[in-house]
């Protein structure tokens, strides 16, 4: 038995509609982890979503039949953003929710993700005892009187602009901006948000299309191209925001077309926050991935918040928050954590609340991010030869490599944090090498304070151990 059927970020695989193997995601896959979600509640009301994915629509009438047959009901709000879902729970009142997506991934690509009514995902516990269920085949039993029933809910995207224009007021008016949602679920949403607010928008690759005929579904530099060229030669836009495939990912280029780092961002808004807001001690809390820029700490700590470090994705960011308090959560992906309205990645709230800054301060981006530092980052990811976990032995072997290398180059790392993969802290830096959790990738990811040719040539370091170790 594995001991769990879930990554970093849910169940993803290729989608195909027949197989005997788990390493790819079928109808009947879904079917079972339906029955296997629904024995686990025992009872209640589940909200199901789905992005724009082409393999949505069989995974979700499978997924739906296992949760019914399994005595639940269902709940199912058609094509809608991540952030959507997660927000609904609390809406609808439901027992637990289901997204069908595969995120940023590409558009062979199919999953799930589970949500618990605080807007977090499942803990590792709790899929864990849905895997075991998945695995046995422990299902429910039901009579055929007692399957459940399901409602289909058609203005959820209205109640989720209505809970953030009711909180977060301005008259955007006066803002010009492009918005690129990538042919994903944000289409609908976010121009109607923008709308509410005023704003003067213009969109591109705006129809919903679930092979992403535009442009890769992940909002990175090298498929951005097209929205910074126009921003760039606009004389018109403030401002540039772009979306992944399941809008959990937001991106936010400035009027030179140059993109944001998310980290800047995040300790930008925190910094706005703490400034604009009396916290409580225990609310000066901020958290974040290991694999973020260490210049958070620098700005936040001086001012009294903590930063919090977590394994990468985006539920463990939100589980730290629940544990911990904090009024804000992000990752380097661009995922922001609003506990205030929910656990889960909102770029809808991260939208109102970034144009909200902007006019109420009177400032552009650009303007804003002045004072946040820029440390020199660089990130690659590398195919790996194997489709396989990390184990503690690869771990060790990694460390083993590398800090062979180390010694060679002279160089003395103060800190192996093993949190999630192998970071190793230096003087004037840090290197994180890692395994993906929703894709067979290998991460590597390193910061220097001296120039960004010193974090690529750590990064290229770590590449050339990681090829002699044979894994990429």
């Amino acid at each position: 038995m594995t001991d769990s059927i879930f990554g970093t970020s849910g169940i993803r695989r290729v989608f195909l509609n027949y197989s005997e193997s788990d390493l790819m995601f079928t109808p009947i896959m879904s079917l079972e982890v339906g029955l296997a979600l629904g024995t686990y509640l025992n009872g209640g009301t589940v909200v199901i979503g789905k992005d724009i994915r082409i393999s949505a629509l069989p995974i979700e009438y499978a997924l739906i039949s296992g949760i019914i047959s399994s005595g639940c009901n269902v709940k199912t709000l058609g094509i809608v953003t991540t952030p959507t879902l997660a927000a609904s729970l609390r809406f609808l009142e439901a027992d637990a929710g289901v997204m069908i997506t595969a995120s940023h991934n590409t558009p062979e690509y199919i999953g799930l993700k589970l949500w618990n009514p605080s807007g977090v995902g499942y803990s590792p516990e709790q899929e864990i005892k849905i895997s075991r269920i998945y695995d046995e085949k422990d299902f429910l039993k039901i009579e055929y009187d007692q399957i459940g029933k399901v409602t289909e809910i058609n203005d959820i995207n209205d109640l989720h602009i209505s809970d953030i224009t009711n909180r977060i007021k301005f008259d955007g008016s006066k803002l010009n901006i492009i918005v690129d949602p990538g042919n994903g679920s944000g289409c609908d949403i976010v121009p109607k948000l923008l709308s509410t607010y005023n704003i003067n928008i213009m969109t591109i690759n705006s129809q919903m299309d679930g092979r992403f005929p535009g442009r890769h579904s992940e909002p990175s530099k090298e498929n951005l191209i097209q929205i910074s060229k126009f921003l760039k030669i606009s004389q018109q836009r403030d401002i540039g925001i772009a979306l992944d495939g399941d809008a959990d990912r937001v991106i936010f280029l400035d009027e030179a077309g140059e993109i944001v780092d998310p980290i800047r961002l995040l300790t930008l808004l925190a910094t706005h926050i703490i400034q604009e807001n009396t916290l409580s001690k225990d609310e000066m809390k901020v958290a974040t991935p290991v694999n973020s820029s260490s210049l958070i700490e620098d700005v936040l700590n001086p001012l009294g918040c903590e930063v919090i470090r977590t394994e990468v994705g985006d539920i463990k960011v939100s589980l730290a928050l629940q544990k911990y308090g904090g009024f804000l959560g992000g990752e380097t992906s661009g995922t922001y954590i609003w506990p205030n309205y929910h656990f889960g990645p909102d770029s809808i709230v991260s939208i109102a609340t970034i144009l909200q800054m902007i006019i109420k301060t009177g400032s552009n981006l650009k303007e804003l991010l002045k004072d946040i530092p820029e440390y020199p980052y660089y990130a690659e990811k590398f195919a790996l030869k194997q489709d396989i976990p990390f184990t503690e032995e690869i771990h060790q072997m990694i460390i083993n490599e590398m800090k062979e290398t180390f010694d060679d180059l002279g160089k003395e790392e103060a800190n192996i944090n093993r949190m999630d993969g192998c970071r190793f802290d230096f003087e004037d830096g840090w290197l994180l090498i890692r395994r993906s959790g929703t894709s067979p990738y290998l991460r590597i990811s390193g910061e220097s304070t001296i120039d960004i040719n010193h974090s690529i040539e750590m990064n290229n370091v770590a590449m050339r151990n990681m090829q002699k170790l044979n894994l990429i």
